[in-house]
């Protein structure tokens, strides 16, 4: 092999390298949840947290009566139901 083909080969190998690369960090982020910026995860497990004693239908129940009270969404009617709790029990 002479030097031009030990450089195409090298060039061959960075180039098979750096796609194999660039797959595996696109599928490892493909792989993760969307961010949903924090929020969504604390109201609700706040919400849960507050609320763990009440059943499945009960927590429904409540988001449902916030939602049709304020029109929002159900975010939003977890993190006022969990809200009120709190000023009504301090």
């Amino acid at each position: 092999m002479d030097t031009v083909q030990i450089a195409l080969a090298l060039l061959l190998l960075l180039l098979v390298g750096g796609v194999a690369y660039y797959l595996s960090q696109n599928r490892s982020h493909a792989l993760r949840p969307a961010p949903d910026l924090g929020r969504q995860s604390d109201v609700q497990r706040d919400f849960q947290r507050v609320f763990a004693m009440t059943s499945a239908q009960g927590k429904e129940g409540l988001i449902k009566r916030w939602m049709d009270r304020t029109g929002c969404d159900r975010t939003e009617a977890m993190r006022l139901a969990t809200e009120e709790w709190r000023r009504d029990n301090r």
